[in-house]
C-alpha cells in the first residue's frame, strides 16, 4: 500500500498572492541612480572633505591625529550608510511624504557614529559617536532633501492619476 502524496494548503500562497496585489495597487516613490548618487554619496564625500580639513589644522594636532577619521567615515558610508539607505528606500517606498525618507536618512546618518566602537572602546574614541553621527545625520537629511527634484510618484498600472491633485 503506497502513502498518498500530501496535499499542501493553498491558502498561504493565495495570501502571498493578494499581499503583492495590494501592493502593485499603491502607489511608490521611485528615486532616480542619479538621485541616489545625490542623497548618498554626496554627503559622504563631504563628511570625508571635512574630516580631512579638520586633519590638516595644526591646532588640532595636539589631540592627535585624525586621519583614522577618514578610515572609520569610509566604514561607515559603505557598511552602514549604503545598505541602510537602500533598506529607507525600499522601506518607504509607498510612502508619499518625502519628510519620512528625509528622516529615514537622517536616522542612518546618526548610526554613522557607531562605527566608530569597531575602533576600540578605550580613551576618547567613545566620544567621537556623535562628532561624526551629528554631522552624518544633518548632511543625509540634506542629501535627501536634495534628492527631491530626482524622485517620482510610479501610479500602478491601469489607474489614472486624479486630475483633481
Amino acid at each position: 500500500m503506497t502513502t498518498p502524496a500530501p496535499v499542501k494548503s493553498t491558502t498561504r500562497a493565495r495570501r502571498q498572492a493578494r499581499r503583492r496585489e495590494a501592493a502593485a495597487r499603491r502607489p511608490r516613490l521611485r528615486m532616480s541612480l542619479y538621485g541616489f548618487l545625490l542623497a548618498w554619496l554626496l554627503p559622504n564625500l563631504i563628511m570625508a572633505a571635512i574630516v580631512m580639513v579638520l586633519a590638516m589644522i595644526p591646532e588640532l594636532q595636539v589631540y592627535g591625529t585624525l586621519t583614522p577619521l577618514l578610515v572609520v567615515v569610509g566604514i561607515a558610508a559603505l557598511v552602514v550608510g549604503l545598505p541602510l539607505c537602500l533598506l529607507v528606500n525600499w522601506a518607504f517606498r509607498h510612502v508619499l511624504n518625502q519628510w519620512v525618507h528625509v528622516l529615514g536618512y537622517a536616522l542612518v546618518g546618526m548610526l554613522f557614529g557607531l562605527v566608530v566602537l569597531t575602533q576600540g572602546v578605550g580613551g576618547v574614541l567613545p566620544m567621537l559617536i556623535p562628532v561624526i553621527g551629528f554631522p552624518a545625520g544633518i548632511l543625509m537629511a540634506l542629501g535627501r532633501t536634495a534628492a527631491q527634484p530626482f524622485t517620482r510618484v510610479v501610479e500602478p498600472a491601469g489607474t489614472e492619476p486624479d486630475p483633481a491633485d
